[in-house]
């Protein structure tokens, strides 16, 4: 998955893949909150600090080591100077779950479903970034897509059933 190099993938990829760290998120939260979109706002704040936690989590009890630390520049010489890790912390990929998670609870969201399509690419693309800068191996990002996916599912399905049932408790209409 990972044989094609050049140096403007290279760039393009070490910029896009900053979409799946933490501080999008938290931008994307408070920017929420501040076009006074609440519910969704903490919808994306729940779900980025859940599924951060079970990735967390899990790369503790996996301490899965990343591909530069098994594999040599010599058998794979596409790694990434400045860029690509060593370390024992590839499993689950945090970037992936992270973005996934922002990518479901706004397709959830979202009115216009073409948009749902447009973060649900966004999200795939950035896991494949991680996989491009040989920060992680495919099972990783797989993995990460699927805690940050249903992360974002558990939020957005509580977090209604909270506010229906914070709504009925003061008698009004429980359609939301």
């Amino acid at each position: 998955m990972n044989s094609i190099h050049t140096l403007y993938l290279d760039t393009f990829f070490q910029n896009y893949t900053l979409l799946g760290d933490g501080v999008v998120s938290i931008a994307i939260f408070l920017m929420l909150l501040l076009a006074e979109r609440w519910s969704l706002a903490v919808q994306v704040l729940t779900a980025y600090l859940f599924s951060g936690i079970v990735s967390q989590i899990l790369k503790k009890a996996f301490h899965a080591p990343r591909p530069h630390a098994i594999i040599s520049n010599a058998e794979y010489p596409h790694f990434i100077e400045g860029i690509t890790n060593t370390g024992m912390n590839s499993f689950p990929s945090g970037h992936t779950t992270s973005v996934f998670a922002l990518a479901t609870i706004l397709a959830l969201n979202a009115t216009d479903k073409r948009f749902s399509i447009i973060y649900i690419i966004t999200a795939i693309i950035t896991g494949y970034s991680r996989i491009y800068l040989g920060q992680h191996f495919l099972a990783d990002v797989t993995a990460g897509a699927l805690i940050g996916t249903f992360s974002g599912l558990l939020v957005y399905w509580y977090l209604r059933q909270v506010k229906i049932e914070w709504v009925s408790v003061r008698n009004e209409p429980t359609l939301i």
